[in-house]
């Protein structure tokens, strides 16, 4: 009788082990499924947001149309130095204050001035980049100069609502921390360039997502 009781025992802790594991089970099963859910979520975001960027992207196309070029993948457009500004110095040239004005406009107003598309719109920036001659603060120095003698000429012209321009447009000087090569080589001219871009609302949390999901 006692091996009987001992047996029935056994058999019933054997009985509660396996319903423990089985609700272990059913709980992993449901954190899978909620995270295969949120993947899924994570996915159709960046698909969205990548979705808006290129919308962006074909409307400045179409607004700039083929004389100016827009990056396929940041929408960013740039500028030569040498077009813009005498060798060391951050004063516009008279003669490129006329183009650069209707370039400048028609990018910004795109952007701006569409509630479709400034839904979207995070920020705009005004880079001013060097090539690497020189010392990497003095680089620094007129590169944040150039940067922001062009946002002046912007704001001063009087083409854009300064109120959008206050809360979406900035200017910013890299030195030469964003070289351009050629063949592994440094191109000197067109790293000397002021590049105008824009940054889709959540991008960077986005670029982090896209690289961590490979």
């Amino acid at each position: 009788t006692t091996e009987l009781e001992n047996s029935k025992n056994s058999i019933t802790l054997k009985d509660s082990e396996i319903t423990v594991l089985l609700n272990k089970l059913l709980e992993q099963e449901k954190a899978h499924q909620k995270t295969v859910e949120e993947f899924d979520i994570t996915k159709a975001k960046i698909k969205s947001l990548t979705g808006i960027k290129i919308n962006v992207i074909t409307k400045l196309k179409e607004k700039l149309g083929k004389s100016i070029n827009i990056d396929e993948k940041s929408g960013a457009i740039k500028f030569s130095s040498n077009i813009l500004f005498d060798q060391g110095a951050y004063k516009l040239k008279e003669e490129s204050k006329k183009e650069l004005n209707g370039v400048l406009k028609n990018y910004i107003s795109t952007l701006l001035e569409d509630k479709e598309i400034r839904k979207y719109i995070h920020g705009i920036t005004i880079e001013g980049h060097t090539n690497s001659d020189g010392s990497y603060l003095s680089n620094l120095q007129l590169s944040q100069q150039r940067a922001l003698e062009v946002m002046q000429f912007l704001y001063e012209s009087n083409t854009i609502n300064k109120d959008l321009l206050n809360k979406y447009v900035s200017s910013s000087g890299k030195s030469s921390s964003d070289l351009i090569y050629k063949d592994e080589v440094e191109d000197k001219d067109a790293s000397r360039r002021i590049e105008i871009k824009f940054i889709i609302k959540n991008e960077e949390a986005v670029k982090e997502l896209q690289n961590y999901l490979g």
